[in-house]
Formats: structure tokens, sequence, C-alpha cells
């Protein structure tokens, strides 16, 4: 079990007292991060200049992924979010 399960989530939610309104989860993989956010019932950012960059057609850091590019991309993976990032960095 890891950040795929819904549970991951909801465990982290109660460990600090928040409900999935007051959540959001970041992450840039379509089938872990967003999908469990989806189906824990979160918010979620997703990193598109991450794991999924190639298959979105990004060749440099901080660059824009096409909308529809994204779209057919979540579709794939049945993982859909709620914001889009080009990078996060710390």
């Amino acid at each position: 079990m890891g950040k795929p399960d819904k549970i991951i989530y909801k465990s982290a939610m109660a460990m600090v007292g928040v409900d999935a309104s007051d959540s959001i989860a970041v992450g840039d993989s379509l089938h872990r991060e967003i999908k469990g956010a989806n189906e824990a019932g979160i918010a979620s950012a997703f990193i598109t200049g991450g794991i999924h960059a190639t298959e979105l057609g990004l060749s440099s850091f901080g660059q824009v992924a096409d909308l529809s590019s994204i779209k057919t991309l979540a579709a794939k993976y049945d993982a859909h979010p709620t914001y889009m990032l080009p990078a996060f960095a710390w």
C-alpha cells in the first residue's frame, strides 16, 4: 500500500485533523499521486514537468504543457487533476 491508495491520504488527513476540503495533493504521477487524490476526494495539483514530461512532449524545465495533451494523458490513466503546474521547486 502506498500513495496510490486513498487510505494513505485519509490517514494523513486524520493525523493532522483536516478533511478533504482543506487538503491538496501535489505530485507528478497521474497514476499514483493524482489518482490517489481523486479516490480520496481531495484536490490535486499535477506537476507536468515530472515523470510524464516526455509523454506530454516537454523538453525543458518550466515548459508549459498543452491542455489537450494533459487531458488525453489524464484520460489514459483515469486520473484527473484539479490544477496543473509546469514545475515545482523548493
